[in-house]
C-alpha cells in the first residue's frame, strides 16, 4: 500500500499555494490552541504533521526563490486591522471605584433615630458631631 503524495509547492501554480498556505497557518491556529487547552493531543498532532510537511517541501526549493513564510507575511498585512477589529468588538469595561463603607445606623440609648443632628456618611474625622458654640460672647 503506497502513501499518497500533494505535489510540491511551487511557484507556477500560485491558487495551490495560496490554499497551501492558508492550510498552514490553519494548522498553526490548531497547535495553538492545543497549547491552550482548547484542542486534543491527536489534533495537535496533526496540524503538526501538515507543518512539517510545508517545511520539508520548503526547504528542497532554492532559498532565494522562496516565497516568504505565510505567518510573516499574514501578520504584517493584519496586525493592525486585528487589532483595531478586536478592540471593537470586545465590550469595554467600565473601572469601578472602591466604594466607602457605610456606618451601621444602629439606635443608641442616648441618640433614638430621627432625633439630634443629621448622620453623615463619612468616617473621618470631619463627620464627627461638633458641640454647638455658645452664643454668650
Amino acid at each position: 500500500m503506497g502513501r499518497i503524495r500533494k505535489h510540491p509547492a511551487s511557484h507556477s501554480r500560485p491558487a495551490e499555494d495560496d490554499i497551501r498556505n492558508q492550510e498552514v497557518l490553519r494548522a498553526n491556529r490548531e497547535l495553538a490552541a492545543y497549547f491552550k487547552g482548547r484542542r486534543t493531543e491527536r489534533e495537535a498532532r496533526a496540524a503538526l504533521k501538515i507543518i512539517k510537511a510545508f517545511i520539508r517541501d520548503r526547504e528542497h526549493s532554492d532559498p532565494a526563490a522562496r516565497r516568504p513564510l505565510p505567518i510573516a507575511g499574514a501578520v504584517r498585512e493584519s496586525s493592525k486591522a486585528a487589532g483595531s477589529r478586536a478592540a471593537a468588538s470586545r465590550p469595554r469595561r467600565r473601572l469601578l471605584r472602591p466604594v466607602a463603607p457605610r456606618p451601621a445606623l444602629v439606635p443608641t440609648p442616648s441618640t433614638p433615630l430621627g432625633t439630634g443632628p443629621s448622620t453623615s456618611l463619612g468616617t473621618g474625622p470631619e463627620s464627627r458631631e461638633i458641640p454647638p458654640k455658645n452664643d454668650e460672647e
